[in-house]
Order: C-alpha cells, then sequence, then structure tokens
C-alpha cells in the first residue's frame, strides 16, 4: 500500500458538541472561552479554517452557514467576535449543497460528504486535518484520506489552564477566562429557568378554578385534578428535580464560592460577596421544598396531591424569579469584582479555571440534554 504524505493546508471542523451545543436549529451557542481559542491558535498557524456539518432537512444552507458565523465569541470595548472572523461562509460545507452535487443523500460520515468537501476548498484530502467530537465522524474522515482527530468533549479540558492575559476587559468584565466559563454556564442556566417557567405556567392552568373549601368546619376535597402520571408534565419536572438534585448545587454553586474563596484569598473584602452566598443558601432551601412538594406529588393522596403541586409551582415561581436576576448580578457585578481584585493574577485564574473543573462531574452533557428534552416535552421553542 502506498502512503501519501502531504503538508496540511486546512483544517475542518465539525460543528456540534466540536465547536458549540446546537440548542435547536439555527441556534448555536459556542464554547466559551475555548473555542474562540482554538480557532485563534488555529488561524496563525496559516491554514485555511472551515467546517464540513450535517444541517436537518427544514434549515436552509444559508441559514445554517448563517447559523455558524454569526455565533459570538466575546464582546468588549473594542466590539464583538464571532466565528465568521475566523471561517468564511464560503468555507463551510454541508450535507445540502453535497447531496445536491452528489446526486444522492448524503451525510456525516459518508466519506464522499468529505472528499466534495475538499474539493469545494481546492485541495485534496490527505491536506486536511478534520477535528470532531463524534467518533463517528472522526472515521469517516479517515476513510476519506484525511488526517482527523478527536477533540475531547466537554470543551476547556484540552487547553491549558496556563494563561497569558486577560481575553478582553471591559466595564463589566474582568477579562479573566473564568468569567466567560462561568457566564457560559449561565446560558444553560437560562434554559433551565424557562422551563421552570413554563411548568410553573402548566400546574398553574392545571389547578385553575379547583379551590378546596370549608364548610361548617368540615372538609371539603378538591375538585379532581386531572393529573397525568408520565405525561409531558410530570416527566418534566421529574427531570427538574434531578437536575436540582445532582447539577445545580454540585456543578455551578459551588464552584462559583471556589472562585468566591480565591477572589477574597486575592484581596477582595468577602462582604461583597455575601449576598451571593445568602441566595445561594436560599435556592437550596427552595431546591429542598421542590423535592419535598414532588414527593407528596408522587406518593401522595388525592387530596394533599391538590396542594402539593400548588406549593411546586409557587416555589418554583419564587426560585426562578430570584435566580434570574441573581445571573445578571453576578454577570455584571460579581464576576468583575472578582477578578479584579488586589492581588488576583493570571496564575489565580487558571486556579479557578481548575477548580471549576474540580467542583462537579468532567462532562455535564447528560444535564444539557436533560434540559433539552424537557424544552420538547414543555413545548418551549428556542430562538432562532
Amino acid at each position: 500500500m502506498t502512503t501519501v504524505t502531504s503538508t496540511i493546508k486546512a483544517i475542518l471542523f465539525d460543528i456540534d458538541s466540536t465547536l458549540g451545543e446546537i440548542d435547536s436549529p439555527g441556534h448555536l451557542t459556542p464554547y466559551l472561552p475555548s473555542t474562540e481559542q482554538l480557532l485563534r491558535a488555529t488561524t496563525e498557524m496559516g491554514v485555511i479554517l472551515g467546517v464540513i456539518m450535517n444541517l436537518p432537512d427544514a434549515v436552509s444552507d444559508e441559514k445554517g452557514r448563517a447559523m455558524v458565523t454569526s455565533a459570538v465569541l466575546s464582546q468588549n470595548e473594542r466590539g464583538t467576535t464571532t466565528i465568521g472572523d475566523f471561517i468564511k461562509a464560503q468555507n463551510i460545507v454541508t450535507n445540502h449543497e453535497a447531496t445536491q452535487a452528489l446526486g444522492r443523500p448524503t451525510h456525516l460520515p459518508d466519506p464522499e460528504l468529505y472528499r466534495f468537501a475538499a474539493k469545494k476548498l481546492g485541495i485534496e484530502p490527505p491536506q486536511s486535518l478534520f477535528v470532531a467530537a463524534d467518533l463517528n465522524a472522526v472515521l469517516g474522515a479517515v476513510l476519506a484520506g484525511m488526517s482527523s482527530k478527536r477533540k475531547e468533549c466537554p470543551p476547556g479540558r484540552d487547553f491549558s489552564p496556563a494563561l497569558v492575559g486577560p481575553i478582553g476587559k471591559s466595564a463589566v468584565d474582568s477579562g479573566r477566562q473564568f468569567q466567560a466559563m462561568l457566564e457560559h454556564e449561565h446560558l444553560l442556566g437560562e434554559r433551565i429557568f424557562a422551563c421552570g417557567s413554563a411548568i410553573a405556567e402548566q400546574i398553574g392552568a392545571l389547578v385553575a378554578g379547583k379551590e378546596p373549601a370549608l364548610n361548617q368546619g368540615r372538609w371539603i376535597s378538591p375538585a379532581a385534578v386531572a393529573w397525568e402520571v408520565d405525561g409531558p408534565l410530570y416527566r418534566s419536572m421529574q427531570y427538574y428535580i434531578h437536575l436540582v438534585n445532582h447539577f445545580a448545587d454540585q456543578v455551578h454553586l459551588r464552584a462559583e464560592e471556589a472562585m468566591i474563596d480565591v477572589a477574597v484569598a486575592c484581596g477582595m473584602d468577602r462582604k461583597r460577596a455575601e449576598w451571593v452566598i445568602n441566595q445561594h443558601d436560599q435556592a437550596r432551601a427552595y431546591w429542598a421544598c421542590l423535592n419535598i412538594a414532588w414527593r407528596r406529588i408522587v406518593d401522595g393522596d388525592d387530596d394533599d396531591r391538590f396542594f402539593a403541586l400548588v406549593d411546586f409551582k409557587n416555589t418554583m415561581q419564587a426560585f426562578v424569579y430570584l435566580f434570574t436576576a441573581h445571573a445578571v448580578r453576578e454577570n455584571f457585578q460579581m464576576y468583575t469584582e472578582a477578578g479584579n481584585a488586589r492581588d488576583f493574577s493570571d496564575s489565580d485564574d487558571a486556579l479557578v479555571l481548575n477548580l471549576l473543573e474540580h467542583s462537579g462531574p468532567s462532562d455535564i452533557t447528560p444535564y444539557i440534554g436533560m434540559v433539552a428534552r424537557m424544552e420538547k416535552l414543555l413545548g418551549i421553542q428556542l430562538p432562532t
């Protein structure tokens, strides 16, 4: 067998789980800050950067390319950086255009799609390096004659935490990488809050007009509630309870508290962070109430289930109301103050990043999947 060796002239990326998460057609959330780090470094290598991606039938090439190129990586006083600043729209190859050109359906990991992409960029497959998180996509590239590399997912752990300086400081952003990572987690939090609001709204519709009454001191049971066990609302609530018990505190809240400890050691006044700790404890109390209400809903009798549903709804509304504002204040105040602490250095930023990675499970993608399933069950349509 003849081995062909050639200089790599292009690096081609998959998108989903490689450069970011595609929440729904037309909505890409890049990994921050690792995607910008990756694209900036590969651009400096002097090679062509491109994308090979599958699109759903309902998403056009134009919309798919816009989804990628418009995805925001960072913002500061100098402007906004997007994926399009590194990857040109004409270098984004989709399964749709390959299908049309080849005259038959094709999608990753069909080797012919990779060969089509290389031809479009004016290179031979051996002159290409394909990067993806999906093993099948990596193997397809190899069979097409490309070099290929599987990128670690979740993101960030394939980058050294040794920093060379802030990534874009502004009046409301410390420029620290820990801030970018925690703000990125807040994007998932926003989706969790939206699910909580939808759950509360649907419970409210379920119990509306069924208030109990007392008649001459005797208990009058509320009108029957059409509670559908194993229905979409029930299943969504089960997902939410799992996230409360296994994700929210362990992954995010404890990570923030570790960051605060480091900032205090670097000179920040701990009193500036008391509101964060207090609201974290308030959230933990809300989650304890949700767990009790959920137990009453699942295991209680018909009469108590009505009140348990009302308690679940009211507690959910209180939590979402508090933490929607909590996340905004953290983004624009707490993280900036911590990153600007007197003795907080680049090495402290690297230390915090390491602490964040050790505060919870190394791979949070199952929890992202849970949120996506909740959104589908609740009928939530993400912006496109």
